[in-house]
């Protein structure tokens, strides 16, 4: 059984600011509660959905995954004071993309503020889910982590942000993280998962594939289960 992973960086391990080896990732954690899956895992670090959706294109006509995970929104839906083009344009500016980078870091806040503006769009976040539903199913959409007050203080905004792009991942199949402590699971960069984090994760989307497994092996699910699939339910 193939499981395919598309996810930002919230998917792989990481140094700082708090390290998360690769062991302590869900994704290996998976690995070793279910030994009979062929997990497969896509990723870029700092992605948006439509970032993920070209940066997988190799496995759009490639494989058949028989269960798709996408981790995207938070890179998607934070409050921006430019635009990605904004940022390369003042970036490639000689002596005054220095000082026009330092003004906008200045006024940020006001300038989110004022220009309401994401990476990504609601509707054409809402599009590329379609997309990837198109090209694969089943698609489970792992839902953008929650915002805590300190978060909230220093980006203004990302909570009703968050609960929007969230509100369209809910249209498709959700895997809640609502459960998530951020106080306790997530790094102080407010939007990664620590160890806690990532093991917390892990036993979200076990129960989730446990359930998938389940409804296939119910009477009239189509055809095509393995007949046995191994999971090691106290597996670290």
């Amino acid at each position: 059984m193939k499981i395919l992973f598309i996810t930002d960086s919230l998917g792989f391990p990481r140094a700082e600011p708090e390290f998360v080896g690769y062991d302590d990732t869900y994704l290996a954690r998976l690995k070793t509660r279910f030994p009979d899956c062929d997990f497969i895992h896509q990723g870029r670090g700092g992605a948006t959905i439509v970032d993920l959706f070209k940066h997988s294109a190799y496995f759009h006509k490639t494989i058949a995954p028989d269960l798709v995970f996408v981790q995207a929104g938070v890179v998607d839906c934070a409050p921006r004071a430019l635009s990605v083009v904004e940022q390369q344009v003042i970036s490639r500016l000689p002596v005054i993309g220095g000082l026009l980078a330092r003004a906008v870091k200045r006024h940020a806040p006001m300038m989110r503020r004022v220009r309401q503006m994401t990476y990504t769009p609601l509707p054409v976040f809402a599009d590329y889910m379609h997309r990837f539903e198109e090209l694969f199913s089943p698609v489970y959409w792992i839902g953008i982590l929650p915002v805590s007050a300190e978060y909230e203080s220093k980006l203004e905004g990302m909570q009703r942000s968050s609960d929007a792009y969230n509100a369209v991942l809910r249209t498709g199949r959700f895997v809640d993280t609502a459960g998530l402590d951020p106080a306790t699971m997530i790094m102080t960069d407010h939007h990664h998962l620590n160890a806690a984090g990532h093991a917390r994760m892990a036993d979200i989307l076990a129960d989730t594939i446990c359930a998938y497994l389940s409804a296939r092996r119910a009477p009239g699910a189509s055809p095509g289960e393995p007949a046995r699939l191994r999971h090691n339910a106290h597996a670290n």
